[in-house]
């Protein structure tokens, strides 16, 4: 595959953006964890997309990608092959605790250590189902606790939105990792690449640290397999139908955005674009009421986006998102 760079990024950082060491699994009739979260659209659409209305994929799309596996591979080096014992230690671990702390142990390493602690890294495991192959890997599961690290902005904490995703990725890495995964919630571990300590002085709901923890309760593993069935029976009873007479994606799914409420002293400047609103409002009653104080100016609703078009590999022949994106 031949991408583009149309911002010029130098040779130095376009090679590691576009460096992939991922272990792709292309089988038939194989779905990873998260390709089970996509809406169907997400799922069936792409392989239908001819040759010639394929996006040609650029250099800076690979930005945020290429950081997020830079963190996940930096996490994971400093608990392998022994490197977390200088870290506990600094914590102030004692000797005793740190030498039974197992790293992705062999049943022989468990069987020899007394009361061990395990930590297991990017293990990948597979069930078939229904025709199906289902695969995932964790990020990691440490004492029975599956974890997931999110480096992302700060407004994912404020606006919520994906907690359900989230609690369906963790409950299907437990369906698929019984004997590991033993506690009923996932640990998301956020990574803020935007956060401001002013603003987390000033503002409501604003994480406090930089670093922030957030568990989310697990379905059991009973609901969780009767997702997973329903949710294939779906991909199987949509693979063949026309674009057009396939679901949806609903709100929640197309990660939308609430809409904004821009009031302008001055209407005129309402039309002008690029004018700068005199204030924005989450709610339209409230916009609308702060007008009726003023006694003048007017009101324009900005609608949502619907940020996970921008990620669909389906964007090329998805007639949903033309409303979005005339």
């Amino acid at each position: 595959m031949i991408f583009t760079n149309k911002s010029d990024i130098s040779i130095e950082l376009a090679v590691w953006l576009l460096h992939d060491e991922y272990d792709y699994i292309n089988e038939e009739n194989y779905i990873s964890a998260t390709g089970l979260l996509k809406p169907i659209r997400h799922i069936v659409l792409p392989g239908r997309i001819p040759l010639d209305k394929r996006i040609v994929p650029d250099v800076e799309d690979y930005i945020a990608m290429a950081m997020g596996t830079a963190l996940h591979a930096g996490i994971e080096k400093a608990w392998r092959d022994g490197n977390h014992k200088l870290a506990l230690a600094k914590l102030g671990y004692p000797p005793s605790l740190i030498d039974r702390v197992l790293v992705n142990p062999t049943p022989e390493e468990l069987a020899a250590t007394k009361d061990p602690i395990t930590v297991y890294l990017e293990q990948r495991a597979f069930r078939e189902i229904d025709g199906y192959k289902v695969g995932g890997k964790f990020d990691m599961v440490c004492e029975g606790r599956v974890t997931d690290f999110k480096s992302t902005s700060v407004w994912t904490w404020v606006y919520g939105g994906r907690e359900e995703e989230h609690k369906l990725q963790g409950s299907i890495y437990r369906w698929l990792n019984p004997e590991k995964i033993t506690e009923d919630y996932i640990r998301i571990n956020y990574i803020f690449t935007d956060w401001s300590k002013a603003d987390a002085n000033q503002k409501e709901n604003y994480p406090p640290r930089r670093v922030m923890p957030k568990d989310i309760p697990l379905m059991s593993l009973e609901e969780t397999e009767d997702w997973i069935r329903n949710k294939l029976s779906q991909v199987t009873k949509y693979m063949g139908v026309p674009e057009k007479d396939l679901p949806r994606c609903t709100p929640e799914e197309l990660w939308m955005t609430n809409p904004k409420y821009k009031y302008y002293s001055d209407p005129e400047k309402a039309s002008i674009p690029g004018s700068r609103s005199t204030k924005n409002f989450d709610s339209l009653l409230e916009a609308n009421k702060f007008k009726m104080e003023k006694g003048k100016g007017t009101v324009i609703t900005v609608p949502g986006v619907p940020k996970r078009c921008n990620y669909c590999a389906a964007f090329p022949i998805c007639t949903q998102k033309d409303e979005y994106f005339p």
